[in-house]
């Protein structure tokens, strides 16, 4: 849970007040992020019991079903599921600049629904993260913590090593992208 520091109100006042020391968007984001925590903590087991029920795209997808309805589109984005002949074809994607590997990120930004994180040291928990490993395998989850200084994640995912819904830890790779839902 965030912590908030309290302020105190305006100078002149005659009565101090505690308030939140942060502006209005500020809020909005840390309590944005506060519900994509709570929804995923509280909805998570039941989203993704086993890995083999509910894949990382299914978790997030079931997620962000507690705050819009997603479309076909939405979902295909976030699955990274357009058609393909192999996964060579998303490693090219992503050596051509393609928005399909990005998946949630790309979902999100596209519909309007998200704002893209481009300075990794904005990211807070309760962000979403779609990343690969290069010529390897990708995931996508929410942010639990993050830790620049030594390129590690921890995430709210659904994983094997977590047999379905869990936090779990990973390295931060040069393919990642972060998203925050407006």
């Amino acid at each position: 849970m965030f912590s908030i520091p309290l302020c105190y109100g305006q100078e002149g006042d005659s009565i101090p007040v505690l308030s939140p020391c942060y502006s209005g968007l500020e809020f909005r984001v840390i309590n944005r992020n506060q519900q994509v925590l709570d929804t995923v903590i509280k909805y998570g087991r039941e989203i993704s019991p086993t890995y083999e029920d509910a894949v990382c795209t299914e978790l997030v997808i079931g997620v962000l079903s507690h705050f819009f309805k997603l479309t076909k589109e939405d979902k295909t984005r976030i699955r990274i599921d357009q058609p393909r002949e192999s996964l060579q074809d998303v490693y090219d994607g992503m050596k051509n600049g393609a928005p399909e590997p990005k998946g949630i990120y790309y979902a999100l930004t596209t519909n309007g629904r998200g704002n893209a994180i481009d300075d990794w040291s904005k990211v807070l928990p309760g962000d979403f993260v779609q990343f690969w490993y290069p010529n390897s395998w990708g995931h996508c989850g929410i942010v639990s913590s993050i830790d620049l200084e030594n390129k590690v994640m921890y995430l709210h995912s659904s994983f094997p090593s977590t047999s379905g819904y869990g936090i779990q830890k990973f390295q931060i790779p040069d393919y990642c992208f972060f998203v925050r839902l407006k």
